[in-house]
């Protein structure tokens, strides 16, 4: 199955230069999702919004996160620059502010946003007629994408993801590590706010 697999991800590179490629695996996006990524134009992920003090830089990890997956599922340009602070949310709906910021990037489609990762509610069990709550290390992630136009400035579209919850055990239970667990579920989600895409049906938020 492995070895099927493979042959037909080389498959799907060889008839890249033929038109938009779908790419059929375990790992892979759904194709609708990728027909919409290959006709991507130039992309600047420019950076997000995060509340104060994450415990980790979160506006960081999430443009890295969200470039490196971009540059795998599309044939989009994307650019290469450091993340911008934004300090608060308002920033987001500034026109002048990304038109200007978008003239010196070459006019990209703007994907910048809100991400915050909060601390999760204890983790309720039923045992019997007593219910228990564990204090297990948990993290809700919470995003929001808006898109830009860098010729304009101007917000084509703000889309609220689902909220991500997850608990962890051992040396999976720290923050960075589930944020990368619930990145890695929602990256459908990012997928469809910056193409466009109606979601498809995805697993359960929480677990």
């Amino acid at each position: 199955m492995e070895s099927r697999i493979g042959l037909v991800l080389i498959l799907s590179l060889f008839t890249a230069a033929c038109g938009a490629r779908v790419i059929h695996g375990r790992e892979s996006v759904p194709a609708e999702y990728q027909l919409k990524l290959a006709r991507l134009p130039r992309v600047w992920v420019a950076g997000f919004a995060t509340g104060k003090k994450p415990e980790f830089d979160l506006n960081l990890e999430t443009v890295r996160l969200i470039r490196t997956q971009l540059r795998t599922w599309s044939s989009a340009q994307v650019i290469q620059a450091e993340p911008l602070t934004i300090d608060t949310e308002q920033r987001l709906s500034d026109v002048a502010y990304w038109r200007r910021l978008g003239e010196e990037h070459g006019r990209p489609l703007i994907v910048t946003g809100t991400v915050k990762l909060l601390l999760a509610p204890p983790q309720v069990v039923q045992r019997g007629i007593r219910t228990i709550y564990l204090p297990l290390a948990g993290r809700t992630l919470e995003a929001t994408v808006v898109i830009i136009d860098g010729g304009s400035g101007h917000v084509l579209s703000t889309r609220k993801l689902p909220s991500r919850m997850r608990y962890g055990v051992g040396r999976f239970s720290s923050g960075l590590s589930l944020y990368f667990q619930m990145m890695d579920q929602a990256m459908p989600d990012w997928f469809g706010a910056i193409t466009g895409t109606t979601p498809v049906s995805s697993e359960p938020n929480h677990s």
